[in-house]
């Protein structure tokens, strides 16, 4: 199994809402005396750590994979699909900027597994594949589009397990 890095454009953003969060904590903790108010900001601050914590921890350890068997994609703990490698076509870099709404979801015939409005490697399928995305329910896809740290590495990793 090889591992497919995807989390290098979103480390930093997660990093940034740690530091802004303890500063602007302590700025509010000088500036006023409402004790009430700054116990609510602690837990809020507290609370946003540790989703930050969390992100940044899943980014690291979970990264997209590619085996013999299949290729799994994932989005931090939200999204995590299997393809048989048995189904995929062709991965190529292709490097989009897609205007979603959502970090998983489709657009087209594709499933855009975003980072920031990015993605740079793209699989077609020999035959469409149906995804569940929860709210959006059953959707039929004919390729997936997803981000990748180093997308030609992802490539050469796909193509080596599908042909």
């Amino acid at each position: 199994m090889v591992e497919i890095p995807y989390g290098k454009r979103m480390r930093p953003r997660y990093w940034r809402f740690l530091i802004i969060t303890a500063i602007g904590v302590a700025l509010v903790a000088f500036a006023l005396d409402i004790p009430w108010l700054l116990i609510t900001l602690i837990v809020l601050g507290v609370l946003n750590t540790i989703v930050c914590v969390g992100a940044i921890y899943i980014l690291h350890r979970q990264p997209h994979t590619i085996s013999g068997d299949e290729l799994r994609l994932r989005q931090l703990g939200f999204f995590d699909w299997r393809i048989p490698t048995s189904d995929l076509g062709t991965a190529q870099v292709a490097e989009r900027t897609h205007k979603g709404q959502r970090s998983v979801e489709v657009i087209g015939d594709a499933l855009v597994i975003q980072s920031l409005t990015r993605t740079n490697v793209s699989v077609p399928f020999h035959e469409p594949q149906l995804v569940n995305l929860g709210k959006t329910g059953v959707q039929r896809v004919e390729r997936v589009d997803f981000w990748a740290d180093d997308p030609a590495r992802a490539v050469r990793e796909i193509n080596a397990r599908t042909t």
